[in-house]
């Protein structure tokens, strides 16, 4: 993806752009999930969504408020273009002998993902350790012996108090 100079935008596009990522930034990157073949892949689309966002905040009619469908119509085009084959001159270069010079800090563990997945239910539980393996919802229903519908609303409640849950660990 292209690098955007701030200098290209206004002090208002600036202004504005700030505000819908305060607003919608936490949606843009859940949004990104759905559209995501890889869940590791979810931040760098909300990324390349955001600089898209910036290019394009111009054609943005809508108050800020009100602007999620255009994100969301933003999303999916990084998402697209976050999986669109590659020509040969975008093929990744071997940055290994310059990247393995410098000493990175290792992440700290997850302690609140394992929390606040200990909240749901162990109904909740079974599907959502079964959707994180990749599998989808009628895959999912024919492993449990339950209906889709069941399945759906185990996963929409699941994802309730995995929100809620998240929330109160920040």
């Amino acid at each position: 993806m292209d690098r955007i100079d701030a200098s290209q935008l206004s002090a208002e596009a600036a202004e504005r752009l700030d505000r819908l990522f305060r607003l919608y930034s936490g949606r843009v990157l859940a949004y990104a999930v759905t559209r995501a073949k890889c869940p590791a892949d979810a931040a760098d689309i909300a990324g390349d969504a955001w600089v898209l966002a910036c290019r394009y905040i111009s054609g943005l009619r809508a108050d800020d408020d009100h602007a999620m469908p255009w994100l969301s119509s933003v999303v999916r085009t990084a998402a697209r273009n976050h999986y669109r084959p590659r020509r040969a001159s975008e093929q990744p270069r071997d940055w290994t002998d310059a990247v393995a010079s410098f000493s990175l800090q290792a992440a700290p563990p997850a302690y609140a993902d394992v929390l606040a997945f200990a909240a749901l239910t162990p109904r909740q539980a079974a599907v959502w350790k079964l959707k994180s393996q990749g599998l989808s919802d009628r895959r999912i229903e024919l492993r449990l012996g339950r209906s889709e519908t069941a399945i759906r609303k185990r996963k929409h409640a699941g994802a309730r108090r995995l929100r809620s849950s998240m929330a109160l660990a920040r």
